[in-house]
């Protein structure tokens, strides 16, 4: 069995996945509940001193399930920062937490908001949580529910602080100088120069970087000619396809500066999805709306497909698990024909008949009408005055019976796995 523990920021961790900020790890009872689990690590719920934002609309989880079976893991919801006194919460709550997660062998991560650059908003917070024990601190600038409609007061709280380079240097900055444990930055997708954040967060100390937070989403009930749940953008957890861009924005910052700690999370639902985020540049892997969406039995089944996974690919630790940010590029320097695509596509779909079974998915999906399935032949054929060589047909043949192979030689250019071949020539490339 292979050996998943592994390190953050120099302290030791028993696995990689564990639990995002969130509810789960607001209490000491309901940390218990997800470490008997088997997660490595576990981020508290933020604590603050901002009026309103502990009060949570009640109810505050909003499922868009009934509006479709293709929304089943899709979600909105109107929960904000913790929702205890923070004096009640550090006297009282906290000691709990941090026994029982020793207890469990789970690392403990704090989280706190201050308000803007300003450090006196959020100096405190570091001094109380490191005297009390706690081992690492994640700074969350990226809540997105202050972004719409917040009082001129909180205008910098959430998300907008995790938009500016210049303020994520100073906040950072304010809590590095003051503390004795390794503070984490949190990250918000909203921000377009996530490279250049995370070049201000290292410049300014910091130990690590986590993304990401919620995006933000609203939804309507079209039958009521109402909003649904409340009436305002709210936390968008989007399910398992929101991980698409997520896994973009963090890639932006570990294949800039891989040496950088990250824990990454957003829409981590299957053991290949922590795999990925890990292959991604990402030292943690965070789940919180899988748990939500499909309860806390979803935890030890990743944890086992990661051991399955490693067993197989013959991996003995998670350092073995390759890391592919070196390989991560801007798609406009990907070599392509030039200077202009040629008329006759030179990359082709080819059919294999005996894996096909004339299902007729590639005929009815191709985009531009350029395949044909006549039940009286063994395999599809198509048009390549029509066809552009797009590959659509390649994802979505449930046989694999497709590939993309290059026209005038047969060369094999993508058959739905990994990286599509560089086929252009120095000669006709640009």
């Amino acid at each position: 069995m292979a050996d998943l523990s592994t390190s953050f920021c120099g302290l030791p961790v028993k696995n990689p996945v564990g639990i995002t900020s969130c509810d789960f790890g607001g209490t000491a009872k309901l940390i218990e509940r997800y470490s008997k689990a088997g997660i490595g690590w576990i981020i508290g719920k933020t604590v603050h001193k901002i009026d309103g934002v502990h009060r949570w609309p009640r109810p505050y989880f909003y499922s868009l399930r009934h509006f479709g079976n293709d929304m089943k893991d899709v979600w909105i919801c109107s929960q904000m920062f913790h929702n205890m006194p923070y004096e009640k919460w550090l006297d009282e709550e906290l000691p709990k937490c941090l026994k029982i997660a020793k207890e469990h062998d789970v690392l403990y991560i704090g989280s706190v908001s201050g308000i803007g650059p300003m450090a006196e908003t959020w100096v405190p917070f570091i001094l109380d949580l490191q005297e009390r024990g706690v081992p690492i601190i994640e700074l969350d600038t990226g809540g997105p529910h202050a972004t719409f409609g917040a009082v001129d007061a909180h205008k910098d709280v959430g998300a907008p602080l995790a938009l500016d380079p210049d303020t994520a240097y100073k906040v950072t900055k304010a809590c590095v100088e003051v503390a004795k444990v390794p503070i984490i930055f949190k990250t918000t997708p909203q921000c377009v120069n996530a490279a250049a954040l995370a070049l201000a967060i290292q410049k300014a100390g910091g130990h690590a970087i986590s993304g990401n937070n919620s995006f933000y989403g609203v939804w309507i009930d079209h039958e009521k000619a109402e909003f649904y749940g409340v009436p305002g953008s709210m936390g968008g957890l989007m399910g398992r396809p929101w991980q698409i861009f997520s896994l973009a924005k963090i890639l932006e910052t570990t294949a800039t500066i891989p040496e950088m700690p990250f824990l990454g999370g957003g829409g981590v639902f299957t053991y290949d999805d922590v795999i990925r985020h890990i292959m991604g540049g990402c030292d943690l892997v965070g789940l919180c709306s899988s748990v939500y969406s499909r309860g806390i039995k979803v935890i030890p089944k990743i944890i086992e497909g990661v051991n399955e996974f490693m067993d197989k690919k013959g991996y003995k630790t998670i350092k073995d698990i390759p890391v592919i940010t070196d390989k991560f590029m801007y798609l406009r320097d990907w070599k392509r024909e030039g200077p202009y695509m040629q008329e006759t596509t030179p990359v082709v779909p080819e059919f294999d008949a005996e894996k096909c079974n004339m299902c007729g998915i590639c005929e009815d999906l191709c985009p531009y009408g350029a395949i044909t399935v006549d039940k009286s032949a063994d395999k599809p054929s198509f048009d390549r005055d029509i066809c552009y060589g797009c590959g659509w047909c390649v994802g979505h043949c449930p046989q694999w019976a497709v590939r993309m192979i290059k026209a005038d030689t047969g060369e094999l250019i993508w058959d739905g796995r990994g990286t599509i071949a560089d086929w252009v020539s120095d000669d006709e490339g640009y």
